[in-house]
């Protein structure tokens, strides 16, 4: 090639030049109902294991990602981009010739974000005219954060490491650019030409925009409420966040990575005070766990969450409200099981499940996916599923075999950890493992249970791994925490050291049950009564039955308890018509339990206590009249229809049952 470059290889093509004809491609369509289309999923064989990819819309993306996939777990890890072409030295080197570039007059009449950033710090007055904050700098040059990831990959999670590297690379720009003593920001030695400053006039009108303050208290509580941040267009919108913050303007100011948008499409960021703390504990103890749990990264003191900045599509400031509703969804949706209840659009009603057991039967996005979207939001590499094959007894086989030795008292084979699900003939098993970008193991998730589908497997493999993600999602700054936790059914790992503190920052969204904390699966699900021998109410409604309901979930307070002497009740959820297969826990308990004891065509009004206050908070419409109303819920239930399972499955179900019941009535006795 011209100038002697190499061409950059693709994965597919890095896979063949290793395996050539050895590795095969194998495409399967993924139809989607809710999008009337069809995506595409890739199974890549190699001689010593498979691995399958995302779903994607083009056959060729997932190709490309089922052979990106192999190539990381063989050790091979592609760049995404061309980062990986410098080397540190030409990455400072970069940084600094894109400083000097920012501040030149061209690139004040850019549509890049920051050029709008600088002409609007050109309308202040005084000594702060003209110059930026670096933190600004930091976030919105994507070319500078990149090249700040070539000198140390973990600016991601630290964006105080980001502003330091444009500090020190503005050093070295002493002839043109004037780096603050006392504040983080940059401004240009020399003035702009009059006739361009002349030309940033504009028009003055004030814009009201409804924000969230996330306030750090001193009882290390956070409290959280809507503020109202006035902006003009005469004014630099991050000073009046800054002055909200109690802070001197925006140099003072860091801004968090883009962590959600709201129901327009604007991005929503966390604005907080840069620390300047040298201490240790006072770090601790200011550290604000709200909002470092929704940015994902260390905020101190106090912070908002805003939808405010520039883009590149105008000049102009864009903006949208962000309300106490949308703080709460925000928090609902860091969580595997938040990612489901907003996907299924039943924050109250739904839940994850706990089981995968055929793709006709699940509801919202499958477990691969929400775990895709979850290691994705957590800044986690893609997962690595991979899929092995063993032999398998058949149903009939298996239920022969319990029946022949069964009452064979000394038979020490019959206990929970020896069971496999049964397959017919050939079973399929799946591990699926969670990295760091870096490429740092932080969770191996491997099924004992055999499967009859590959598939099945796969998206198993997902749920699991994302139940345990739920389990300790909340108890990151835990120091008992074990390296290894197993489960009958599964082996898992995972390495807590692996940035886990910074990756999930320690602010529960859901309480979790103290068993579940403590790492024992097995004894969770028997305690909230999901073993399937285990039969607490009389139920019509057959488990693996498909059922659509129409429902309605008001927020109530009793008239005893109601200063105006009556009952009143607030809709906060409800849906014409849902679906969810019965016995896995798709839908909270409560429901679940109500609505197999119904008869198609019947109407069910009961109540039940509160979830979370921030679950609750975030399904309703009017935050205050809801707080207000934190009493009880009370549902109304219609049964629309009923679809059982088929034959061959409940004789499935059967064998499955009477088997387990076995070998858990065994084990006891052992």
């Amino acid at each position: 090639m011209a100038g002697g470059e190499e061409k950059t290889l693709s994965p597919k093509e890095t896979i063949h030049q290793k395996f050539g004809v050895k590795a095969g491609y194998m495409i399967e369509e993924v139809h989607v109902s809710s999008q009337n289309s069809c995506l595409y999923r890739c199974h890549l064989q190699l001689p010593d294991f498979s691995v399958v990819s995302n779903v994607f819309k083009k056959k060729q993306d997932s190709e490309q990602s089922a052979a990106e996939l192999a190539l990381e777990k063989l050790g091979i890890h592609p760049q995404d981009d061309d980062d990986h072409h410098f080397t540190v030295e030409e990455g400072w080197d970069d940084i600094v010739e894109r400083i000097k570039y920012i501040f030149s007059d061209e690139f004040l009449s850019s549509d890049h974000p920051l050029g709008s950033h600088l002409r609007a710090t050109l309308l202040r007055d005084g000594e702060r005219r003209g110059s930026v904050p670096v933190s600004a700098i930091a976030a919105f040059d994507a070319k500078i954060n990149s090249r700040c990831k070539v000198i140390n990959p973990s600016v991601d999670q630290d964006p105080i490491l980001a502003m330091s590297y444009v500090m020190k690379a503005a050093a070295k720009l002493s002839d043109y650019i004037v780096v603050s003593p006392h504040a983080a920001s940059l401004r240009r030695k020399s003035p702009y030409p009059p006739a361009i400053i002349e030309g940033l006039a504009t028009h003055v009108e004030s814009i009201k925009i409804e924000a969230v303050h996330i306030k750090c208290t001193k009882k290390d509580e956070e409290v959280v409420e809507p503020v109202l941040l006035d902006v003009s267009s005469d004014r630099y919108y991050l000073d009046t966040i800054g002055e909200k913050l109690g802070l001197k303007d925006a140099s003072q100011v860091m801004i968090s990575r883009a962590i959600s948008k709201t129901f327009s499409g604007y991005e929503c960021r966390v604005y907080s005070a840069i620390p300047k703390l040298t201490s240790s504990n006072d770090l601790k103890k200011s550290r604000n766990a709200k909002a470092s749990f929704v940015s994902g990264q260390d905020i101190h003191g106090d912070a908002i969450l805003a939808s405010v900045g520039y883009t590149g599509r105008s000049h102009d400031l864009e903006h949208d409200n962000v309300t106490l509703k949308s703080f709460y969804r925000i928090c609902c949706g860091m969580s595997p099981n938040g990612i489901c209840k907003i996907s299924r659009k039943a924050l109250i009603a739904a839940q994850l499940p706990l089981l995968f057991t055929r793709e006709s039967n699940w509801r919202g996005p499958f477990p691969r996916e929400i775990l895709c979207m979850f290691c994705h939001q957590q800044q986690l590499a893609e997962p690595v599923f991979t899929t092995s094959t063993a032999p398998a007894k058949s149903m009939s086989d298996l239920l022969s075999s319990f029946n022949k030795i069964k009452d064979d008292s000394d038979n020490q084979y019959l206990s929970r950890g020896n069971w496999e699900m049964p397959g017919s003939g050939k079973g399929y098993r799946c591990e699926v493992k969670i990295f760091s970008k870096s490429q740092d193991l932080v969770l191996d998730c491997s099924l004992k249970k055999l499967y009859e589908k590959e598939n099945d497997a796969i998206q198993n493999a997902a749920l699991k791994a994302l139940s345990w993600f739920s389990m300790f999602f909340g108890d990151m700054d835990v120091e008992s925490l074990e390296a290894c936790y197993t489960d009958d059914d599964l082996n898992i790992q995972f390495n807590q050291r692996n940035r886990f503190k910074e990756t999930f920052p320690s602010s529960r969204v859901y309480e979790l049950p103290e068993i579940i904390r403590n790492g024992d699966l097995y004894k969770s699900r028997r305690s909230m009564g999901m073993m399937p021998w285990e039969k607490k109410r009389v139920q019509n409604i057959a488990n693996g039955s498909l059922v659509s309901i129409c429902y309605s979930v008001y927020l109530k307070k009793d008239a005893e308890y109601s200063k105006k002497g009556k009952s009143l009740k607030e809709l906060i959820e409800s849906n014409e018509g849902i679906e969810f297969e019965v016995g896995h826990g798709s839908m909270n308990p409560h429901l679940e339990s109500v609505v197999t004891q119904m008869s198609v065509g019947q109407y069910v009004c009961f109540s039940t206590g509160l979830p979370a206050e921030g679950l609750v908070l975030a399904a309703a419409n009017d935050t205050a009249k809801a707080l207000s109303l934190l009493s009880g819920l009370e549902y109304s239930v219609l049964l629309l229809g009923v679809k059982g399972p088929t034959e061959e499955r409940m004789e499935k179900a059967n064998i499955v049952e009477k088997v387990a019941e076995g070998f858990f009535l065994q084990s006891l006795k052992d």
